[in-house]
């Protein structure tokens, strides 16, 4: 898979041969157009899709087909987060919560009962920020830092887990997680719970996409999650088990 730093070594090598031309008058200056465009998009494009593993490595499916982990980001939300939790213990299931620090602070009784029920939590920044990834290197960490503090006083707990904002990744944050020793977590099957698809779609999806091993995106701040679990529960339940997310004996990377 395409890497960041093969892919500077490459346009290296490119741009090394075009100034050797260049110097012989051979190639006109706009030959280095078409490279210098590729070599953006190729930044853009490793950026916004986190599965590609293009500036640091990140979870995205479990070893065992038999199992499929779900994931929640956004919370804790007084009400939809607690609806949540008693939909899990019906089943059986066992998560990984990727909660905003400033969230989690203003409901710490929250974070208990995850812990209580066998949940794991994960960091997904301070403020959940649009501008995440363009924040300087210091203030990545601040965020992740500030909300791992919360969650260790609150559970008692240091998180292990983050979860980027958006799923946007860059090298500041690569260099952000190494420092920190923290372990990125994606996704392989997104739920598009926070968009405009229907419940009915998403359920479409989900059932003619999830083959075992993969994890799931929801979000547990909103009510169209807690009814789409009223359908999807069921459905996962009899097909897969749902009650590991010990993601240390599971993980592989792709």
């Amino acid at each position: 898979m395409l890497k960041f730093s093969f892919l500077n070594k490459v346009f290296l090598a490119i741009f090394v041969v075009f100034s050797l031309l260049r110097a012989f008058k051979i190639a006109p200056f706009y030959f280095l157009f078409f490279p210098l465009i590729s070599y953006v998009g190729f930044l853009v494009w490793g950026s916004a899709e986190i599965t590609l593993n293009f500036y640091f490595d990140s979870i995205h499916r479990l070893k065992s087909k038999q199992h499929v982990l779900l994931t929640f980001d956004d919370g804790p939300h007084p009400v939809f987060t607690r609806q949540i939790l008693d939909l899990l213990d019906d089943y059986d299931v066992k998560s990984i919560f990727f909660v905003m620090g400033n969230q989690a602070k203003e409901h710490a009784g929250l974070l208990k009962e995850m812990v209580r029920r066998g949940h794991l939590i994960g960091n997904h920044s301070y403020h959940h920020s649009t501008m995440f990834d363009l924040f300087p290197l210091r203030r990545m960490k601040y965020e992740i830092e500030k909300t791992n503090q919360v969650i260790e006083k609150i559970t008692g707990q240091k998180p292990v887990y983050f979860r980027p904002p958006f799923g946007i990744t860059n090298p500041r944050l690569a260099r952000v997680l190494k420092q920190t020793g923290m372990i990125s977590v994606g996704w392989s099957f997104r739920s598009f719970d926070g968009g405009k698809r229907s419940n009915e779609k998403i359920m479409s999806q989900l059932t003619k996409k999830i083959s075992g091993g993969e994890i799931v995106l929801f979000h547990d701040n909103r009510a169209r999650t807690v009814e789409l679990l009223k359908t999807a529960l069921p459905f996962l339940s009899q097909r897969f088990e749902l009650n590991n997310n010990n993601l240390n004996k599971e993980i592989r990377h792709v």
